[in-house]
């Protein structure tokens, strides 16, 4: 978008034992870092951000996080870590739901999208072959099931890069990729 240059994408995560919430660097619409983290232990990158983007949790009838001390968790670890980052780079704030930045798309084929609009670099960022093999395994899974569950469902318990790959969508939307 005119006038953006540099975006940090958040998507939240809490809990205990995990790695923190998801986030997507781009610089001049290029996506250069992916990592996890928390407000407590971030580090903000050398540049000017313009925009930080968080998601904004929400639940839907299939949704895990119907829960509401959940949906706070999420929301508050989500809008802290925009916080930080936001204070300590000069960017503004911008909160997004998931149905702004992928519709009622679901989530694995929504990544597969994505993976097509990335290049090979960013592709490297995010797992390469592997990330892409996971991405067709949850669309089958998904397809399989008539789509009954969240998409985040289709992935593995262990692969946390659906996290990563949420944060860089929602990057791609804000910067109208």
């Amino acid at each position: 978008m005119v006038g953006v240059r540099s975006i940090i994408a958040i998507d939240p995560g809490y809990a205990r034992g995990g790695k923190g919430c998801a986030v997507a660097e781009f610089l001049d619409a290029r996506l250069v870092r992916v990592y996890f983290a928390r407000a407590e232990s971030a580090c903000p990158p050398p540049y000017r951000v313009d925009v930080v983007a968080w998601e904004i949790p929400t639940a839907d009838a299939r949704s895990r996080a119907k829960d509401a001390n959940v949906l706070i968790r999420l929301a508050a670890a989500g809008a802290s870590l925009a916080g930080v980052l936001a204070q300590a780079t000069g960017a503004t704030i911008e909160a997004v739901t998931p149905v702004q930045w992928k519709g009622a798309t679901a989530k694995p084929v929504q990544h597969a999208r994505m993976w097509r609009s990335l290049d090979a670099i960013e592709h490297a960022l995010l797992g390469g072959d592997a990330t892409l093999t996971a991405i067709r395994a949850a669309q089958r899974k998904g397809a399989l099931d008539r789509w009954g569950k969240p998409g985040g469902a289709y992935y593995p318990a262990s692969f946390a890069t659906h996290n990563l790959l949420d944060a860089v969508g929602i990057g791609m939307w804000r910067l109208g990729r």
